[in-house]
């Protein structure tokens, strides 16, 4: 196989890939479709080391309503709200993200993070793993919103103690 025939199946094969994870998150969303994919200058619309509706230099820009006290424990079930903030229009099916999880804990343990459209049944499948080891861990992700509504995403934080969640939008899939 010469050169430009293998970056030509490489090409092919990322674009399958891309394809496959579009279809699959924009089907778990919303009925209807076809989505199309909308890239926003990266925004923190969730930290929840900051003092809800307070912007400052140390939270710049959270949505209001956002920022709320550490996530705690197994109990640690939040809505958040993502349409209307940082530029995802209330016809938004899903959005691309980058969770950020910062252990509060000191007690040994593999803990995980999953999102979701509020409402919806929690998944078996977690969207970001990490241990009391971990200083700050992030992980990308692509989560479908609840179809109409807010709050329209929920994240729940499996941990012993606290953890703090940063969500950082980087796009939406909308009609």
């Amino acid at each position: 196989m010469n050169r430009r025939s293998s970056i030509g199946s490489l090409a092919v094969l990322a674009a399958v890939a891309v394809v496959a994870v579009l279809v699959s998150s924009a089907a778990l969303a919303q009925t209807g479709g076809p989505y199309s994919y909308y890239s926003v200058t990266p925004c923190r619309v969730v930290d929840t080391r900051c003092t809800p509706g307070v912007v400052d230099a140390s939270c710049p820009g959270v949505a209001v309503g956002n920022g709320i006290p550490a996530l705690v424990g197994n109990a640690a079930g939040r809505n958040f709200t993502m349409r209307g903030n940082c530029g995802v229009p209330t016809s938004a099916a899903a959005v691309s993200l980058n969770a950020t999880i910062i252990p509060q804990t000191a007690t040994p343990g593999n803990f995980f993070l999953t999102l979701w459209p509020s409402g919806g049944t929690m998944p078996t499948v977690s969207t970001l793993n990490f241990t009391q080891a971990d200083v700050a861990l992030a992980n990308g992700a692509i989560v479908p919103l609840k179809a109409s509504g807010t709050p329209d995403l929920a994240a729940f934080v499996a941990t012993f103690d606290n953890a703090h969640l940063i969500l950082d939008i980087t796009g939406y899939f909308a009609p």
